[in-house]
């Protein structure tokens, strides 16, 4: 089973350090503020993590063979 660490924060603000199974995750996002910030996001069972570009990047190789429902570049 392929496991994900990454340091990301909820919206409650605090920065922790998180285990998730892959097969849990069930959305990713890229969203650019502002026309220069981009925050990367993580959907895993409803919840978003916004976690930095190389744990984004680093989720989404490895979903070759899973089927998420939801990929969004905005």
């Amino acid at each position: 089973m392929q496991t994900i660490k990454f340091k990301g924060g909820t919206n409650d603000g605090v920065i922790r350090t998180y285990e998730k199974q892959a097969t849990d995750i069930n959305g990713l996002n890229i969203d650019v503020k502002y026309k220069k910030i981009i925050v990367y996001t993580i959907k895993i069972k409803n919840r978003i993590y916004h976690v930095n570009k190389d744990v984004f990047f680093d989720a989404l190789e490895k979903f070759e063979d899973l089927n998420l429902h939801d990929i969004n570049y905005s």
